[in-house]
């Protein structure tokens, strides 16, 4: 069977891509795999990917094509442009199975057209997205890591789903020589970001050196702003010669080796396949309870898995886990932890369980109409039209969007708008409201700092915000916009139901 695995992103390394590229690798032998990597806007294609490809002699091509981890940003136009090269590729190569990551609309809807089948690959994902939902253009075969969210896709999009969980690097653990070290290193993996909680995991280490001896490595993607902020707190506190950043690395095996512990302090994962990675190498894990963590690791068992996702919570486990390298009982939990490698993430176990997937997708497999991809189509396309006069600096904005404002406008059909944010991105969400809008009134601008009025309607301050479910209230700042969404939220109104980030 030729099995075509499009990734997700043309330029970095993101974990759900990459696990995609392990499902390639295992079908080798057993199928004819070939990768697809994305081009850029720039003409640039993904080299990291590329080179992941080569290491593992997967055949790989390159097309472009877009793809989304949310409903809100899916570019619609976009992904009906790049159908078209999709399709002779599909043609061309006799491929007889789409297995893609993230959200695919094109290949979704090369998939119908062709009547090939399609298996999706995406994991968390907020619950209020769903409702963005245009209608019957997604895959109906999903596969995701976590029972939770693989339950909760299935639910929302009255779809199929399995959950298989991340598949290990190496056919066996690589099993240590001791577990008793005078320092105890502390690896964390991926983006530094806000989801990904490196500041409390940071001042939880900061607490713990007062316990024992122990480093913290961090390796990941610094995002700005927050990576910025993990930086400099280690500064002002003096923690250069116990806390040490390196970046994105793309081969981390030596990071693995030389470490003692995987630290995962995320708030936001389906199930961080950094963990695997790190059992791969036998190396203790702590981790939040974060989405499918719990689903398979228990406190004082197989890691150390602590009650919360503050300071505190992180630091309680750490320690935990410093007691038991000090008593000896660390043996006690690699043991179990290796178990659960072998039933869980073992390379053959999640090639048997993925290969029957497909086997099961293929028996049952009924071709969805391509009928839904054109009524949406219609739609979007008319608010292209109505927008296609926006400034250079509004097109850049917004361009990709149209899919989302075409469900603000059939959402918007009648009450009163806010505009919470009398700025330049408020102007530019005014601009579009009158035009996808036009028969409902924009009544205020919302605003901390501005008075009098704004574009020529009032601005009027938060205490003053009349809250009711009959309006909508467009949040369209970036910079502190969960909080003002918490606020209405705490108020009764829903996200993607009153509530909309714009523009």
């Amino acid at each position: 069977m030729n099995i075509a695995f499009f990734l997700d992103i043309p330029a970095g390394l993101g974990g759900a891509g990459n696990l995609l590229l392990q499902h390639a690798v295992l079908m080798l032998g057993l199928h004819n795999p070939i990768v697809v990597i994305p081009i850029g806007a720039d003409g640039h294609y993904n080299t990291e990917y590329a080179k992941r490809c080569d290491r593992y002699r997967v055949p790989y091509i390159c097309l472009a094509y877009k793809t989304s981890f949310t409903f809100s940003y899916v570019d619609f136009i976009a992904a009906m442009d790049s159908a078209a090269d999709i399709e002779k590729f599909a043609v061309e190569r006799k491929i007889d199975f789409f297995h893609s990551v993230q959200l695919n609309l094109a290949v979704e809807y090369v998939s119908r057209k062709l009547g090939i089948p399609h298996l999706m690959d995406i994991y968390q994902i907020g619950r209020e997205e769903f409702s963005l939902c245009p209608g019957d253009i997604y895959p109906h075969y999903h596969l995701c890591d976590s029972l939770l969210y693989s339950d909760l896709w299935k639910r929302q999009l009255h779809i199929e789903s399995k959950c298989v969980r991340p598949v290990a690097l190496m056919d066996k653990v690589r099993k240590k020589n001791t577990y008793v070290r005078e320092i105890v290193k502390i690896l964390m993996l991926g983006s530094v970001c806000e989801r990904k909680n490196q500041m409390e995991a940071i001042r939880a280490v900061e607490y713990c050196m007062n316990f024992g001896r122990i480093e913290l490595h961090i390796a990941g993607d610094m995002y700005h702003g927050y990576g910025d902020s993990c930086e400099e707190y280690v500064r002002k506190q003096g923690l250069q010669n116990y806390v040490f950043f390196y970046g994105f690395v793309s081969d981390i095996r030596m990071l693995l080796e030389s470490s003692d512990c995987l630290l995962c302090s995320s708030t936001d994962e389906s199930f961080p396949s950094s963990i695997v990675e790190a059992l791969t190498y036998d190396l203790t894990i702590i981790s939040t309870p974060v989405a499918g963590v719990p689903e398979l690791f228990t406190d004082g068992e197989n890691g150390f898995i602590s009650k919360g996702f503050s300071c505190q919570d992180i630091s309680e486990s750490i320690l935990d886990c410093l007691r038991y390298y000090r008593n000896g009982e660390i043996r006690y939990i690699h043991r179990k932890a290796a178990a659960t490698w072998s039933r869980h993430f073992d390379r053959e176990v999640i090639k048997k369980q993925i290969n029957s997937y497909y086997a099961g997708i293929i028996s049952k497999n009924q071709v969805s109409s391509i009928a839904p991809f054109h009524e949406v189509d219609e739609r979007v396309r008319e608010v292209r039209l109505l927008l296609e006069d926006m400034d250079d600096m509004g097109e850049k904005w917004i361009r990709g969007r149209d899919l989302y404002y075409a469900v603000v406008r059939g959402r918007m059909l009648e009450g009163n708008i806010y505009i919470w944010g009398a700025g330049k991105r408020g102007k530019l969400t005014f601009e579009i409201l009158r035009r996808i809008c036009l028969d409902i009134r924009i009544e205020a601008f919302v605003d901390t700092y501005k008075e009098g009025a704004y574009c020529g309607i009032p601005v009027i301050k938060v205490e003053e915000l009349p809250l009711d479910k009959k309006s909508f209230y467009c949040i369209s700042f970036a910079v502190g916009s969960d909080r003002a969404i918490r606020h209405l939220e705490n108020s009764g109104l829903r996200l993607n139901r009153q509530i909309w980030y714009m523009p």
